[in-house]
């Protein structure tokens, strides 16, 4: 069985706010919609987690990454 910890990072709603420099708010409501203009996040309880991989594949196709 492959070892879960070494092949997938679990971000948080903050994490992927501050990437995508949105507030979180804004990012909650999209999640909450379904909206495709975010990656797609899952629910664990009362919150919103997203796979790392998804995430950074988003920036990078929408342009440059920078640091914050």
């Amino acid at each position: 069985m492959p070892d879960l910890r070494e092949r997938q990072v679990v971000l948080t709603q903050g994490e992927v706010a501050t990437l995508l420099r949105v507030p979180e708010g804004t990012l909650q409501d999209l999640a909450r919609r379904g909206d495709d203009s975010i990656p797609r996040p899952w629910k664990v309880g009362r919150a919103w987690r997203w796979a790392a991989d998804d995430v950074y594949a988003y920036v990078e196709s929408r342009g440059r990454v920078t640091s914050a």
